[in-house]
């Protein structure tokens, strides 16, 4: 009898445990999401590696490009930036009166014509990616796609103040690797938010310029979340919602992950508000289970939102350090 009461206890403990247990289906998205981020991510970083060493390699040709170069299509604002005012079918180009535009200066918006082609190549080929662009020292700016930069930029915008240039720099990036930044940030070039991986240029040990691709959190939401119905959250090291289903948004009572609103310039870096950060929600079951998997490291964690129980399960993305959030209701 004894035996059978047992068997019978461990039938109901297997039982309950299948239970809460989600679905095979269910319980592989956020690892499998993960990975594909991680390949994906991994690759733009690898992509912006080669364009920073075709960039330095410019610059040795400098006196043999500048030659070939048709100076008529720049030309000086009413404001003293230097820029490219008509859309040829190449990158947009820009150079910010915060100094005064040289002829050294402008050789380099000349010089760097012949990058046209690799940003035109890898918009095409990865379509993350909304934009790339090279940046230097005296802030010149040559972006793909074309747009009006005059209307966009302010005169005098110091490029190297900004986190997508100054952490490729020797203080924050010895290795002279590419890198990301990986907390998003309002786009000047207004694209809303998004995130960047950069590379540095040296030549003859100088820092001359910052090549990035810039994958916007619209383009995460479209590429990775179109189709999917569960409740997943992509969440930054600091705990900041990157992107996410509409279903886990409501679970998480986070605010809508709407297209940021240029109410003015942006002139400095410009992140997330802590509205959508869960390490800092207003809600203590949510703060506990993030403390859990972002900072104790834990691959699930039980969690109450709006009344249920939900198991939410992590998974990490090594290229920048995010976690992939799966909320499972129990």
């Amino acid at each position: 009898m004894k035996s059978l009461i047992r068997l019978l206890g461990a039938a109901l403990l297997f039982a309950l445990a299948a239970c809460s247990r989600p679905p095979a289906a269910i319980a592989t998205v956020a690892p499998s999401l993960a990975t594909q981020l991680d390949t994906d991510l991994r690759r733009l970083r690898e992509e912006v590696e080669r364009l920073a060493a075709t960039t330095a390699s410019l610059y040795s040709r400098r006196a043999e490009i500048i030659r070939g170069v048709d100076k008529t299509k720049y030309t000086f604002s009413r404001d003293g930036a230097f820029h490219k005012p008509k859309d040829d079918g190449g990158a947009a180009l820009w150079i910010s009166a915060v100094l005064p535009v040289t002829s050294d200066m402008q050789e380099v918006a000349y010089l760097t014509e012949p990058l046209d082609a690799e940003l035109i190549r890898i918009c095409r080929e990865l379509p993350a990616v909304s934009q790339a662009y090279y940046n230097d020292r005296h802030s010149l700016n040559r972006i793909y796609p074309w747009f009006d930069t005059i209307a966009q930029y302010p005169p005098r915008m110091n490029i190297p103040e900004f986190n997508f240039y100054y952490l490729a720099d020797a203080a924050h990036n010895p290795g002279r690797k590419g890198v990301w930044v990986p907390e998003p940030y309002v786009d000047p070039a207004g694209r809303g938010w998004m995130v960047s991986t950069i590379a540095p240029v040296y030549v003859d040990e100088k820092l001359e310029g910052v090549p990035g691709l810039d994958v916007t959190i619209a383009t995460l939401v479209e590429q990775y979340f179109r189709t999917m119905n569960q409740a997943v959250a992509v969440v930054s090291r600091e705990g900041v919602l990157v992107a996410a289903t509409e279903s886990a948004i409501q679970r998480l009572e986070m605010p809508p992950l709407k297209d940021h609103k240029y109410l003015e310039t942006v002139k400095l870096d410009t992140f997330k508000p802590e509205d959508y950060n869960i390490l800092k929600s207003t809600l203590r079951p949510v703060r506990t289970m993030a403390t859990q998997l972002l900072r104790e490291g834990h691959s699930s964690a039980t969690v109450e939102l709006n009344g249920q129980l939900h198991t939410a399960y992590a998974a990490p993305v090594p290229e920048l350090g995010w976690t992939v959030i799966e909320l499972y209701p129990n």
